[in-house]
């Protein structure tokens, strides 16, 4: 009965942590435009304890020229001309968009989150799925992958039972930490905090695009013991990666 007393994240809270989903390569989506300005974002999270970051752009129709060796180019570039100016670990991943282009993702390699070269994270339209869905994340899993899906809390089409047909299917979920604090609507935080209750997410990650308003955002979310216990199960999966 004592889970309905709820309590915010401390200072310390995010120490020694992995963020394993950011849109901090700069200027290759709708993430950080400039290299000045993912520096500054990685000195921030620097600050608040984040040891380690996953830079994971936007693999989609709509940034049809993010193809394997041009985000590989752009992340080698931006590390060996700031290497001195990066203040925590760094790796590439990418958010691969269950679309038309994802065959074509497939066939040149995904970059994965972890260090089997298994875990991809995949996210689809906030209204509606993708219809081939089920049959590229199958196809996908055939080769060894394990899907990972991005902010399920996010899409609006998807109820309960839908969490759990995937769930059946062994997907893994990824909590976007800002959901928490109703950054993405009323809807996305309900759904959030009572699938993060329920301990249905295996990893959390900031999403991040910018900075603006975030330490005030993060500072405002409430958990009841339960959630906060979830939360860092989820930071510690996050540290394996």
């Amino acid at each position: 009965m004592f889970d309905i007393f709820k309590s915010g994240l401390t200072p310390g809270f995010f120490q020694g942590a992995c963020d394993m989903h950011s849109h901090l390569l700069p200027g290759v989506d709708d993430g950080f435009p400039t290299a000045e300005k993912t520096l500054e974002a990685l000195r921030f999270l620097n600050h608040h304890g984040v040891k380690a970051v996953k830079m994971t752009p936007h693999f989609m129709k709509d940034y049809a020229e993010n193809t394997r060796a041009h985000i590989e180019q752009r992340f080698k570039a931006f590390v060996g001309e700031n290497a001195s100016a990066i203040p925590l670990s760094l790796s590439l991943g990418g958010e691969y968009m269950i679309d038309s282009c994802f065959p074509e993702r497939f066939e040149e390699g995904f970059f994965t989150l972890d260090k089997e070269n298994t875990l991809v994270l995949c996210e689809t339209s906030y209204m509606m799925a993708e219809p081939r869905m089920k049959d590229m994340l199958y196809d996908v899993m055939l080769k060894g992958y394990q899907p990972v899906i991005a902010h399920p809390e996010r899409y609006q089409y998807a109820s309960k039972s839908v969490y759990q047909r995937w769930k059946q299917k062994d997907y893994l979920f990824q909590l976007n930490l800002l959901s928490l604090a109703g950054a993405y609507g009323g809807l996305a935080k309900t759904k959030a905090h009572q699938m993060l209750k329920e301990g249905m997410y295996d990893f959390v990650g900031s999403d991040l695009h910018r900075l603006t308003n975030l330490e005030k955002m993060v500072s405002s979310i409430r958990l009841s013991k339960k959630e906060m216990d979830h939360l860092q199960k989820l930071l510690e999966n996050n540290k394996t990666l």
